[in-house]
């Protein structure tokens, strides 16, 4: 069992990973102008964090009104090809800004 680091980079083509190992991604988010990163998960995905990260100044203190980005964290439950979309978009509006697939291949 592994940790394993997403970024925006990591979308698009295979991540290889294994049936057990947790997975962290993070994405750039501007919380304050309304967009937010919602997801589309495979049942072989089980999510055990999601939240939004500000961003810091200095000494670790938060840059007040600035974008951060979110963090989500998942387990890996089952082996197969599975895909994960992430849509940035704000709540009230039904399109989204920016759009990101992950395609996973857990052994």
């Amino acid at each position: 069992m592994a940790l394993v680091h997403l970024s925006a980079e990591d979308a698009g083509g295979p991540t290889e990973l294994h049936r057990g190992d947790t997975v962290e991604l993070r994405l750039p988010e501007s919380a304050t102008a309304g967009y937010r990163w919602r997801w589309r998960l495979p049942e072989a995905l089980r999510m055990i964090a999601d939240e939004h990260v500000q961003a810091t100044v200095g000494a670790g203190a938060p840059a007040t009104g600035s974008a951060g980005e979110r963090r989500m964290a998942f387990d890996v439950t089952a082996s197969g090809l599975h895909e994960l979309r992430a849509e940035l978009a704000r709540p009230w509006e039904g399109e989204a800004r920016e759009a990101l697939t992950f395609v996973l291949h857990a052994l």
